[in-house]
């Protein structure tokens, strides 16, 4: 090809990720491991490519490409890291020929206009004149198609499809957009677009307001939730992850800026596996995810402060490498040309756990509840999901609402994840796949199920097409006693012949799910429902171990019969009695004829200790037992097992207010007693025992009587520890709390929020606390034997010191509509680091610190520092 003139780059390369191969941490540690091993593969590919005729446009093999772009980056890196004359021959060779090679996908062409970006910024420095104008106008011509591909050329302003492609392609169009940046077109070749439009696709674009389509949102909402940074797809992280690590440091080293700063999802996005993976390290089974180690961080460890490294670093430290299930797999993304150029050496970094714990936010698609940074602390997950995504990978599950529950190192209640390989292959689309509820028409009954044999009905979550069932976040609370949650939502709409379509309920269900983790290693569950209609509500629970007899495709063929399915290793036992569950027929419904508050599950941890998950539950249930298959312990199909699902079924009711506590143990710990308390009036209350506390559980409507107690509340928790005065107590709705006859605490709302009136002994006031803060605003009345304290929010913590007593007590208004969500927090350890994962500009609240008592408030975030107890 000939040009008339020449208009090389006037800008210095390389610039996307160094600008001096020797500054390079891989360049400088090149006889050291891992750096060697890295050094070693980019030429070993590099040498594997040299006979490669990139000219030829009809390779045997690897012709598309979206892989010839990866043997140029091969060849430039080598060029780079050798100064050998070879590689750059060959890497000219293949950035002349960029325009070659089979594109049967727009996202072949996203593919390979990232990795010859990259190729071209690495052998520009040894490219002639005449070369570098060529290649610059092909890579320009590559790059104004890709972006033009982003919405069909205009046609496609309604189509996004993160995974599989829109979140590939954005960060691979910017890169191209930096590597030609200061290209003008000046052969006037036909041109649409240009770098400053290249380079938004993964800037405004990518964070701030995708305008290539027609939602008004960033693209990257598509892909992950903005509030957490937790993929939305789950598993399908992996199609993207790489993608976004190259961006972010090319970004970064380009504009020596920190791209995690100037869009602070990108750090909630690259550090998420911190706070949602499992206590042991592995990931959940959010929707697609299954239980496996993901360790793409060493590529992003560089823009993080020293802070962050370490933890990122103990979490790599935990997972990288580990072999602690057998059947699962290790998922490290990080691409090895990135991690030579920006992996540094980090071995006087300290490896620290975060000083935070739970991650709780009322913004999020997913909460968790953590104890500590143990491998056998308490952990629970929540599906709160409130988004639209355009996908069925997510809303297909239809999971809303649903729990996983780890404890003492195993996890004991587990979601079905994504089964896809073996028997029915039903992708975990149906609430027997999840630990949520389900519904029962008793007037006009559903059609049996062919999935689970049930005339029972999950949630309609929605489809690619919208959301049916959203989620909201009413309230969050977290204080060093207490760390709870509430969601609701309204169910129209339930599954009906299959995953894909729905059947509109006769009347409306309100359900609000509200979990409370008090400061003493167990679970309360609230389940509220209620209708103008009766309705059969059922609790879907999922017992599980990580220990597993696996899946044997015997005959080789994948095709699996039940035979050949393996099983999780665990016993049942219902109201005492040993249930076998494993000798039942695969997914029909087994009706037991017992009905009970009790249910347990023993099983043997991956560590090899005993272990007993106790769940007590009011009002007592019939127990129904199915057979199902659930991925466990791994992704694939030998973590594809039998596992016992357990239906806690109530009679037709419009109303339920169900309580139910999971409690885990080593065998040898001593257990907490449980035991149902009669209620005089609508509603169901517990106990449970220990030799440290005696907590009283509460829920129902209108005045009550149980136990000591009286009430109007829609919701009471009263803890009493042993032999003390002091007193802990969370009181939802209502007016009034009196025990054995005598007033304890009197509410009255008021506007916007609400006073108390508390018995305290009497004219001992020594000091009260209102959300963590100081509080001089209360009243003392009845002759200094109460005193009325005031709030001008919807809920609040009160911590009452006086002579002889402390009282702790918790006041939330009840839920009335999505407005009224409030987090309110009040945790003892919290550190400076919960200001850097939310920057001061994403919070909505506020820090505070008690000069008296030491106690830091966090309004408005839901990050829990509770104090690690072990």
């Amino acid at each position: 090809m000939t040009v008339c003139c020449s208009f090389p780059s006037a800008a210095s390369h390389p610039n996307l990720l160094f600008s001096d191969i020797t500054e390079v941490p891989g360049y400088q540690y090149s006889s050291s491991a891992p750096w060697n091993t890295w050094n070693a593969g980019i030429l070993r590919s590099a040498d594997a490519s040299l006979s490669r005729d990139f000219s030829n446009p009809n390779w045997a093999t690897y012709n598309r490409v979206s892989y010839r772009s990866g043997f140029a980056g091969d060849l430039a890196l080598a060029y780079q890291i050798t100064k050998d004359q070879k590689y750059l021959d060959k890497a000219r060779q293949a950035l002349l020929n960029l325009d070659v090679g089979d594109a049967p996908y727009d996202m072949d062409r996203a593919v390979s206009l990232n990795g010859y970006s990259l190729a071209y910024d690495w052998a520009q420095p040894g490219l002639t004149s005449a070369d570098d104008t060529i290649i610059r106008d092909k890579l320009a011509i590559l790059a104004d198609r890709t972006y033009r591909d982003l919405n069909g050329d205009g046609t496609k302003k309604t189509y996004v499809t993160f995974a599989d492609y829109h979140g590939q392609a954005y960060p691979g169009v910017a890169i191209a957009g930096l590597a030609l940046e200061d290209y003008t077109n000046p052969n006037n070749i036909p041109l649409n677009s240009g770098p400053e439009d290249w380079i938004k696709a993964g800037t405004d674009y990518l964070f701030v307001n995708d305008e290539l389509h027609t939602y008004n949102r960033p693209l990257i909402s598509f892909g992950f939730d903005e509030a957490s940074g937790k993929h939305l797809l789950g598993a399908y992280k992996t199609y993207v992850i790489d993608d976004l690590l190259w961006w972010f440091q090319v970004y970064s080293n380009h504009y020596d800026r920190n791209i995690l700063d100037d869009y602070p999802v990108a750090k909630k996005i690259v550090t998420s596996e911190l706070w949602e993976t499992m206590p042991n390290g592995y990931m959940n089974n959010y929707v697609t995810a299954g239980n496996t180690l993901e360790t793409y961080q060493r590529a992003i460890l560089s823009l993080l402060n020293d802070q962050e490294k370490g933890e990122v670093l103990r979490y790599l430290d935990q997972t990288k490498g580990d072999n602690l299930l057998p059947y699962s797999r290790e998922n490290d993304l990080a691409p090895t040309k990135l991690l030579f150029c920006v992996y540094g050496n980090y071995n006087s970094i300290s490896r620290d756990s975060p000083d935070w714990t739970s991650r709780l936010d009322e913004d999020a698609i997913y909460q968790v509840f953590r104890e500590d940074w143990q491998e056998d602390s308490d952990w629970l997950s929540l599906v709160t999901f409130n988004v639209q995504t355009n996908s069925n990978r997510d809303m297909a599950h239809h999971d809303q609402l649903s729990i996983e529950y780890y404890g003492n190192g195993d996890l004991l209640l587990a979601d079905a994840g994504e089964t896809k390989h073996v028997l029915d292959t039903y992708y975990g689309q149906y609430g027997v796949h999840h630990n949520s509820i389900e519904i029962e028409d008793p007037q006009t009954p559903f059609t049996t199920s062919s999935w689970a044999d049930s005339q029972a009905r999950g949630i309609y979550k929605g489809d690619a097409g919208g959301i049916d069932t959203p989620v909201t976040v009413e309230t969050v609370i977290q204080t060093p006693w207490m760390e709870g949650i509430a969601a609701s939502e309204t169910i129209s709409t339930v599954i009906d012949n299959d995953w894909s379509t729905s059947v509109a309920l006769t009347s409306p269900i309100q359900y609000t799910r509200t979990i409370l983790y008090p400061d003493d290693d167990y679970f309360v569950v609230f389940d509220s429902l209620t209708s103008d209609q009766e309705w059969i509500y059922r609790n879907v629970l999922r017992p599980s171990s990580l220990e597993i007899i696996p899946t044997e495709d015997k005959n080789g063929d994948n095709e699996y019969v039940e035979a050949e399915i393996g099983h999780v290793k665990g016993s049942l036992t219902i109201n005492g009695d040993s249930y076998n569950w494993l000798s039942l027929p695969y997914k029909q419904e087994t009706e037991t004829g017992i009905r009970t508050n009790s249910i347990s599950w023993e099983t043997s941890n991956p560590y090899k200790n005993q272990v007993l998950l106790s769940i007590f539950s009011v009002p007592s249930s019939e127990i129904i037992i199915t057979k199902h298959v659930g991925r466990i312990a791994g992704y694939d199909a030998a973590s594809e097992v039998f596992t016992p699902i357990v239906y806690l079924r109530s009679r037709p009711a419009e109303e339920l207010s169900r309580i139910t506590v999971l409690m885990s143990g080593y065998l040898y710990e001593e257990r907490k007693q449980a035991v149902e308390l009669p209620v005089t009036g609508t509603g169901n209350a517990l106990q449970i025992n220990s030799a440290s506390n005696t907590d009283t559980i509460y829920s129902g409507k209108g005045d009550v009587s149980f136990d000591v107690f009286e009430t109007d509340a829609a919701m009471l928790f009263y803890r009493q520890p042993a032999n003390s005065a002091d007193y802990y107590c969370m009181i939802s709705g209502g007016t009034y709390l009196r025990m054995n006859g005598r007033e304890q605490i009197a509410i009255s709302q008021t506007d916007p929020g609400m006073e108390a009136t508390v018995n305290i002994p009497q004219n001992t006031i020594r000091q009260i606390n209102r959300d963590g803060m100081p509080y001089t605003g209360f009243e003392e009345t009845n002759n200094g034997s109460a005193v009325k304290i005031f709030s001008d929010k919807n809920n609040s913590a009160f911590e009452i010191q006086s002579k002889g007593q402390t009282a702790h007590i918790i006041l939330l208004n009840e839920f009335t509509s999505p407005d009224s969500s409030q987090t309110f927090s009040i945790a003892d350890d919290i550190p400076e680091k919960t200001t850097e994962i939310f920057p001061a500009e994403q919070k909505t609240g506020s820090i505070a610190t008690s000069l008296m008592t030491g106690i830091i408030v966090l309004t408005g975030i839901g990050w829990c520092a509770r104090r690690n107890k072990r």
